[in-house]
């Protein structure tokens, strides 16, 4: 079956980063609580914990939604994690040593959600983001299962796994702002209410919002 068209844009689009350079903190920032200096990359990256996560898009044909029946899986972290507890993510962790970046990331999202690495399309990487409050680098791969994933979550790490229609993400009536007191500093906070007990805000939103960003460039090229 041929891969939807966004997928096909997005996974040759992530092939050429040098020629054509990701939005990078511009496609994020839609969803930054914070000024961009607090999210630029620090001088001594080799220094912080590093971490892939797996952006993983699949076509659910039985919702009739727009954006190519595309939606985005995401995970609710168990709440005896010690970082990031409670909140909403993409699965992933931790690299190890002598791991690359998409090997990371497979493999905690293979743990982490029971998915088969053998299903999974990997179709680059996104941008990476530095997360001042764990002093983290993430890393972003971007991935394609075909069809509805059958997922069995590892209850040491995960709470809950669920999926959000890309035509709900890029839909800015659905984006809320509220005023926070994050890091000592009251900021206003760009979310999405999912109807959990924690928003999707942060680091994975804005993660998100640069794969938002790709699919409103992939629809002005191709409408």
């Amino acid at each position: 079956m041929p891969q939807p068209p966004f997928i096909t844009y997005l996974e040759k689009r992530l092939a050429n980063p040098d020629t054509a350079p990701l939005p990078g903190y511009e496609g994020q920032k839609r969803m930054a609580p914070f000024v961009k200096e607090i999210y630029e990359q620090p001088k001594d990256i080799d220094t912080y914990k590093q971490s892939a996560v797996l952006a993983l898009l699949f076509n659910n044909r039985d919702h009739a939604h727009s954006a190519e029946h595309l939606e985005v899986l995401f995970t609710v972290r168990s709440s005896d994690l010690k970082n990031h507890s409670g909140q909403i993510s993409f699965p992933g962790g931790r690299s190890d040593a002598g791991e690359t970046i998409v090997q990371t990331a497979l493999r905690e999202t293979c743990e982490e959600v029971g998915l088969k690495r053998e299903n999974i399309t990997v179709l680059g990487e996104l941008s990476s983001l530095y997360v001042p409050v764990s002093r983290s680098m993430i890393y972003v791969v971007a991935g394609f299962h075909e069809g509805v994933p059958e997922t069995r979550p590892n209850e040491s790490e995960v709470e809950e796994i669920f999926s959000v229609p890309l035509s709900v993400l890029l839909n800015p009536a659905n984006i809320d702002r509220k005023p926070w007191v994050v890091l000592g500093r009251e900021v206003e906070v760009p979310f999405w209410n999912l109807g959990k007990n924690v928003p999707l805000w942060g680091a994975t939103a804005m993660m998100t919002a640069e794969i938002l960003t790709l699919y409103e460039e992939f629809a002005s090229v191709t409408s």
